[in-house]
């Protein structure tokens, strides 16, 4: 059963908790306070990177792709409304099936009356998947996506994404990186200083330690190793986009380093 066939499971949510749980269960008809006795565990938590190993792999893909629906619910409504640009990027951006849109567009519905709030999910997300960053990525990168669609950035879109990006932990140079393929999306590559970047290296990084720079990415970014770390099936299509580019720019930089 795909991610979103699963948003609509009788008992989605319920083990989750959380404010993405009530969002789960709401969806699906429970109630309030049945979703609510799995909250304190979360919460009271606090948001610990080690908390993310009270959760099984079927609720950080449930958190995931739920966080996914209300967040960019959220950021289309940061400019003051939503534009049929952004709903139809969402829908293109992630792959779900024409019985599953019900559920899906009444956690967008809702989540899209205002553009506060958003904070409560991005926290939960870092308390579900704790250090995870080649997750968060995948994450911005949506984010992004979605946040052009109608040509440009606003301010609120913005403000809120780097929100986000704080409340992930996220390195500023590494949501720089992200942004940078969208203000300049028919010519993403600049130089070879951007390439060097992405693997934290510079010119005069030696070709073995940039090679393990280039070998951990490659690991870490690798579908199926994000897939085990809680990124459902159908988010693939941006893993494999940020492993293209991670290649991409090992083999420029190989290149320019040939006499």
């Amino acid at each position: 059963m795909s991610i979103w066939g699963k948003l609509l499971g009788g008992g989605a949510g319920l083990m989750l908790g959380g404010p993405l749980g009530a969002v789960l269960g709401l969806a699906v008809g429970h109630g309030v306070d049945k979703i609510r006795k799995t909250d304190a565990r979360i919460i009271g938590n606090g948001s610990k990177s080690n908390n993310s190993t009270l959760f099984s792999s079927a609720d950080k893909q449930l958190a995931f792709a739920t966080g996914v629906i209300v967040l960019s619910a959220k950021l289309a409504k940061a400019d003051g409304k939503v534009s049929r640009e952004e709903i139809e990027t969402f829908k293109s951006v992630f792959d779900f099936e024409i019985n599953d849109e019900v559920a899906i567009g009444e956690i967008y519905n809702n989540a899209k009356k205002t553009s506060d709030g958003y904070e409560i999910y991005a926290k939960q997300l870092k308390i579900v998947f704790g250090d995870q960053e080649p997750l968060y990525i995948e994450f911005m990168n949506a984010l992004y996506q979605i946040a052009y669609s109608d040509g440009s950035l606003h301010i609120n879109e913005k403000n809120m994404i780097e929100d986000i990006a704080k409340i992930f932990e996220m390195p500023k140079k590494i949501l720089d990186s992200i942004h940078s393929v969208y203000i300049n999306p028919n010519n993403d590559y600049k130089n070879i200083e951007e390439d060097y970047e992405l693997f934290s290296c510079d010119s005069n990084t030696s070709d073995s330690d940039l090679k393990n720079s280039y070998l951990k990415l490659v690991k870490d970014y690798h579908p199926d190793n994000l897939v085990s770390k809680g990124l459902p099936e159908e988010f693939i299509r941006f893993a494999n986009e940020r492993l293209s580019k991670i290649n991409n720019a090992y083999e420029r930089i190989k290149k320019s380093r040939i006499k």
